[in-house]
């Protein structure tokens, strides 16, 4: 496409304000422009002081992991050209003499909006405090016994505030940008067991984030969800509550976030469904305990070449394991999700410690059938397909 002399003038202006060493303050890439390929979810950029020489530092994130570079100044202005013009949606510039937003519109054409200067000083700290997501004052850590009446984690419970911590950032990297503060959004939490982390999305979201939150947290077990019900009541927390139900029997509003964390075998496959069915914004899944698909591989029906995956006994139970909750992956794919599995949790603690973290396309592509060409591969019938039928 070629570029209009107003278009090359807005980009061209970013990259300048990147390259000014007196003025520049950081920056963040996110979002994908439309036929646009980002190396990374989201890429910030600040200048940092190490020893005597100053350098660009680069942290560019993929949604588990975050990688960090400092570049030097003879690699800064190719690097800076190729972010740019690297396929993402939005890029938004601090100085010292004002903000710019940089956005591309449905054809590509890149828009400059500009704005109040967010920053009075250039911070250099190479080595910056990473700030905690979740504060162990929290009251509701108290009220559930992970921490004590002063504050400190109980040596008992460093696994369990690890988690809680684990997924309030996943949570957080999972939302992004796309909820300003103030924006309502209704979350469902389906086998919410504990009730931990449901406390804990609730709590980020409102306090963190100053999101307007709508939560239900729905479980089997009657005596949990009357003890959350007290819980919450105990800590004056209004808009969260619990209901006693089975997930497929659940019949409340639509969820923006649908999160279904450690839902025991085909539960997982519910509370997809009813995410897919809402057309919620979010989904976060841990699936546990697959034993649905495991009864449906033939070892004797696979392709010769594939037969030894199956044959012993641990190994063919991860592999189907790890087969499942790609054909949700991909189902999410099929029906207009953004979808990963990442790591939720180290399998020293569990050794169910994966994640599909998907969020909904916003103008994406028509649905696709990777997910039933990939079950047709194997002979199998997964839950989610047919709860979808």
């Amino acid at each position: 496409m070629t570029e209009s002399r107003q278009d090359s003038s807005a980009l061209t202006e970013v990259i300048a304000a990147i390259l000014d060493e007196e003025r520049f303050a950081g920056a963040s890439f996110t979002g994908v422009r439309r036929g646009g390929a980002p190396p990374a979810q989201k890429v910030t950029v600040r200048p940092v002081q190490i020893a005597t020489e100053r350098r660009l530092q680069i942290s560019s994130c993929d949604g588990e992991r975050t990688y960090v570079e400092n570049l030097g100044s003879d690699e800064v202005p190719n690097r800076i050209e190729h972010l740019v013009d690297g396929g993402f949606k939005s890029i938004y510039v601090k100085t010292l003499d004002g903000d710019l937003q940089l956005t591309f519109s449905k054809k590509g054409r890149p828009l400059l909006a500009r704005h109040r200067a967010s920053e009075e000083t250039i911070s250099l700290d190479h080595d910056r405090a990473k700030p905690r997501l979740i504060d162990p004052s929290a009251p509701f850590l108290a009220a559930l016994g992970i921490v004590d009446r002063h504050g400190n984690i109980k040596p008992s419970a460093q696994a369990k505030f690890r988690q809680v911590a684990r997924f309030v950032e996943l949570l957080e990297h999972t939302i992004g940008d796309r909820q300003k503060a103030g924006s309502h959004l209704e979350v469902v939490d389906f086998g919410c067991g504990s009730g931990v982390l449901t406390l804990a999305a609730y709590h980020h979201l409102t306090f963190g984030r100053e999101l307007d939150i709508s939560l239900v947290g729905v479980d089997a077990k009657a005596d949990l969800v009357a003890g959350l019900n007290d819980l919450v009541a105990d800590l004056g927390w209004k808009n969260v509550h619990f209901e006693h139900s089975l997930i497929a029997d659940y019949d409340g509003p639509p969820a923006d976030l649908v999160l279904a964390l450690h839902a025991c075998d085909t539960a997982t496959d519910d509370a997809l469904a009813k995410a897919i069915a809402w057309r919620a914004e979010y989904v976060l899944a841990a699936p546990c305990c697959h034993h649905d698909l495991q009864t449906q591989i033939d070892p004797e029906a696979a392709a010769p070449a594939v037969r030894p995956m199956l044959r012993d006994g641990i190994a063919r139970e991860r592999f189907v394991d790890l087969l499942t909750d790609t054909i949700r992956a991909e189902t999410l794919r099929d029906h207009g999700y953004s979808t990963s599995i990442i790591e939720f949790i180290s399998t020293e603690h569990t050794a169910r410690n994966l994640m599909i973290r998907a969020v909904r396309r916003r103008g994406g592509p028509a649905r696709t059938n990777s997910a039933d060409a990939l079950a047709n591969a194997w002979g199998v019938t997964p839950a989610l397909t047919q709860r979808l039928r």
